[in-house]
C-alpha cells in the first residue's frame, strides 16, 4: 500500500496483478511524508538497488491511536500498521 500525499494518490495492492511491480515503480515518485508499506524481501532487494524509496511512515503514530486501538496494542503487545493487501474499511 502507497498513500502519497505528495501526489495525492493511494495506491492499494490486490492479488495477482503485478501489484508489487506496481508498488515498486510508485514508490520512486513518494515523498519522505507518504507511506509505504514494505513488499517482500526479494522485492525489497530490487526497490533498494533502483535506489527508490523504501518502507516508511507505515507504523501509524500513537496520536492517532484511539482507545481501542491503545486497548489491542497492549492485548496483543504489537502495533497496528498499514500493511499489504489492506482493506479499505468501507
Amino acid at each position: 500500500m502507497i498513500i502519497s500525499l505528495k501526489n495525492k494518490f493511494i495506491f492499494i495492492k490486490t492479488e495477482k496483478t503485478a501489484g508489487a511491480s506496481i508498488e515498486i515503480a510508485l514508490s520512486k515518485y513518494c515523498g519522505p511524508n507518504d507511506i509505504v508499506t514494505p513488499i517482500s524481501p526479494e522485492d525489497e532487494i530490487i526497490r533498494k538497488e533502483l535506489d527508490f524509496r523504501g518502507p516508511q511512515n507505515y507504523k501509524i503514530p500513537y496520536s492517532k491511536y484511539s482507545l481501542l486501538d491503545l486497548f489491542i496494542t497492549i492485548k496483543n503487545l504489537k502495533r497496528p500498521v498499514f500493511y499489504n493487501h489492506a482493506s479499505i474499511g468501507i
